[in-house]
This record gives structure tokens, sequence and C-alpha cells, in this order.
């Protein structure tokens, strides 16, 4: 799971991530633990620093294989993940219907799209189906572009629908997740759009 790239960000952030390394087993388990609390109870942004932190030290707490050693009780609200046996901690993302939940430990599907509730999965297919087309424009090819005459006005308009439907995401969807979660952290940036966190105001 570490950052294999030599791309300045990923080489930055695994600066960062140095910092949990330094930690021993026991210590990281605790911190792990002891965020999650923190974490508990609220709908989250996948840009927010402590979410930031969090995942970073999930990875290498993955790597360690932490969780199988059980050096630390997590709160007693997560249950245990079925893909990696961490504490169940969900992000929603633009590909639910094809990704479904995406567990912040190992990087892997949580909960598939069908397993969601009902009630809410509901509501997710329909944003999910909205979201894509959206999204299919940052990635138009040469013939799709000169059809639409103006690339740049239907690029600033498909991140203008974007921005709108991420903040329904955060808004509205997350928090019904919420309701069956633990905490739930949702994804509050669109790259190929131009989408930024700073962009989403709630």
């Amino acid at each position: 799971m570490s950052f294999a790239s030599d791309e300045p960000l990923d080489v930055l952030w695994a600066e960062y991530e140095q910092a949990f390394r330094d930690f021993d087993d026991l210590s990281l388990a605790r911190w792990l633990a002891q965020t999650l609390g923190q974490l508990q109870g609220k709908v989250w942004r996948l840009s927010h620093p402590l979410v930031g932190a969090y995942r970073l030290a999930a990875r290498v707490g993955h790597d360690r294989q932490i969780w199988f050693k059980r050096l630390a009780t997590p709160p007693a609200a997560y249950s245990e993940s079925p893909c990696c046996r961490a504490p169940l901690l969900p992000l929603l993302t633009r590909d639910v219907r094809d990704a479904g939940l995406i567990c912040q430990h190992c990087g892997e599907t949580l909960i598939p799209f069908p397993e969601i509730p009902a009630e809410v999965r509901a509501d997710l297919e329909i944003w999910a189906a909205q979201y894509e087309p959206i999204h299919a424009v940052a990635h138009w090819d040469e013939r799709q572009r000169k059809s639409a005459g103006d690339y740049d006005r239907a690029f600033e308009n498909a991140a203008q629908e974007a921005e709108r439907l991420l903040i329904r995401a955060g808004r509205e969807l997350a928090p019904k997740l919420l309701e069956h979660y633990p905490a739930v952290i949702w994804e509050d940036h669109d790259e190929c759009l131009e989408v930024r966190p700073e962009d989403l105001v709630l």
C-alpha cells in the first residue's frame, strides 16, 4: 500500500506517512482506535485534515496488519470489515454503483452496491446516474468535443453541475448512510473536472 509513484504529490504524502511509520505497533494501534472514536457519529469530507491523517495511518496499519494483532480495541460501534477485518469505515465516491462503498484501510470494496441499505441505495442510484454523464464531459474524445461547439463552456457547465451534485452527496446522501454506519467519509472533489474541496460550500 506504499506510495510507489514519483509524482511530487505522492512524494509529499509519502513524507507525511513517515510519521506513522515511526510509530511502534502498539502506539499506532492506539492512535487509530482513538481517532476512530473522534470520527464516530459524523460525516467527514475526504479532504479533512483529520481524515487525511487517519488514512495515512490506516495504510501503515494495513501494511503491518495492526488490526489482526488485536493490540487495541476500536470503539464498539465499528463492526469488522469483511474485506480486511479492520473497523468498518466507508467512503462514498461518484463510482458507488460500480465500486460500492470503499474501505479506508485497504482501498477495496467494503460494501458492494447491492448490499447498501435499500432506502439509501435508491437515492444513490439516482445520484450516480446523474453524475456519470457530467463527469464524462472531462473525458470526451475529439469528435464529442467538436460536436459540442464550445467545449470550454461545456466543461465549465459540467464542473458547476458536479459541484452541485457533490454538495448534495455531502449534505444529503452521506448523512443517510450515517444512519447505518458509525462514520462516513465522502469524496469532495473531482480532479478531472477541476472541482476542488474549497469549491464546495455546504
